[in-house]
Order: C-alpha cells, then sequence, then structure tokens
C-alpha cells in the first residue's frame, strides 16, 4: 500500500535489514497493537502502521553516531534527552524518515518522536505509538496486561495511569526525567481533575 512517502512492504524491509531479530520482532509487534488501537479510537490506520514501523528504526546504531545526528540535524531545548543515551533514538528515528525516507507527515513524524518521553498536546495517534510501544504482545512485566486492557478502554486514562507507572521506575532508578514526560503528567492529570487545592 503506498503512503504517499514510502510503503509500508519497504518499511518491513527495512526493520528486517536494519534492526536484530528481536528488536524487529518488537516493533512488528508495535505495528500490530497501534493497528488494532488506530482502529479502536478511529485513527488512521496506515499512519499508525507506518509510525509504528519507524519508531525504533535507530534503535541499534551507535549512541555516539546518534548524537552526533541530533548535534547536526535537530535542535534539543530538553538537555535530560543530550544526558540519556537511551532517548536518542526517538530523536533520531524521526531524522531518519523525514530525512532519508522523506516522510513528511507531521503527526507521524510527532508519533515516533514522542514515542519514549510523551508530552503533553499529544495526537491520538501519538497516544497510540506511545502506549502500543508499551504494551505490545512481546512486553512481559507485572503489569502489562492491566495495562493493556486500559490501552483499549480510554487513551487518556492509560496515558496517566502508564505515566504514572513510567516516571515511578524512573525515580526509583534515579533516572533524569525529560521535560516533556513531566509536562505530560501534569496534563493528564488535570485533565482527570488530580491538580492540588491550594
Amino acid at each position: 500500500m503506498m503512503t504517499g512517502m514510502v510503503e509500508i512492504t519497504e518499511l518491513e524491509r527495512l526493520v528486517k535489514e536494519r534492526l536484530s531479530k528481536k528488536r524487529a520482532n518488537h516493533v512488528f509487534s508495535v505495528a500490530r497493537q497501534a493497528g488494532k488501537m488506530a482502529l479502536r479510537y478511529g485513527v488512521n490506520t496506515e499512519k499508525a502502521e507506518i509510525a509504528a514501523l519507524l519508531h525504533d528504526i535507530t534503535k541499534e546504531v551507535d549512541p555516539a553516531e546518534q548524537l552526533k545526528m541530533i548535534q547536526e540535524f535537530d535542535i534539543i531545548k530538553d538537555n535530560v534527552i543530550l544526558e540519556s543515551p537511551s532517548l536518542y533514538h526517538a530523536v533520531t528515528a524521526r531524522i531518519y524518515a523525514r530525512d532519508i525516507l522523506s516522510v513528511q507527515d507531521a503527526e507521524i513524524l510527532n508519533a515516533v518522536r514522542y514515542h519514549t518521553t510523551a508530552r503533553a498536546g499529544m495526537s491520538d495517534l501519538e497516544k497510540i505509538i506511545y502506549l502500543a510501544d508499551a504494551v505490545s504482545e512481546d512486553r512481559d512485566y507485572k503489569r502489562v496486561e492491566e495495562f493493556r486492557r486500559l490501552a483499549m478502554d480510554g487513551l487518556n486514562r492509560c496515558m496517566l495511569e502508564f505515566l504514572k507507572y513510567s516516571i515511578r521506575y524512573l525515580v526509583r532508578d534515579e533516572c533524569l526525567l525529560p521535560v516533556d514526560t513531566i509536562q505530560a503528567y501534569n496534563e493528564y492529570c488535570r485533565m482527570a481533575g488530580h491538580q492540588n487545592e491550594r
């Protein structure tokens, strides 16, 4: 199926070429989950599949090379990203999609860019890719079944619950918290009516 920018079959081939078998299997699992969620929430399934196939396309590129890509092609205002190599691939995957594959759809590019950190003001497609990455069939952690159910029950509620889970994990391990993640958490707390009374 032609997207106007890149064929899905070509993306599938790139995933197999650029990633290890285990990582490629994860990407295909995310694509299946994203497709199901897109159908559930009335989001363009083709866009969801494209974004899912692209989300980890640079995951196995050497971090030093990724940092060079970021410094050359993107402007990062949050130093936490630059200090966290595990987050580089979301930025460099967007660069790869935009500059190498000529993907121009801003919503797809944003879904790829924010699939690790989330952000305030996410589109439904962005939420789907963020959550599909967290609950794909290859994931295996204590609360994954709960999050899988929530992901099909309401995007905003699942976003809040998974952000809470993710932030607890990051704080426990004394990881830096990206500004985008904090702003996303605050937004979903406000939506849920959890703002502190002062």
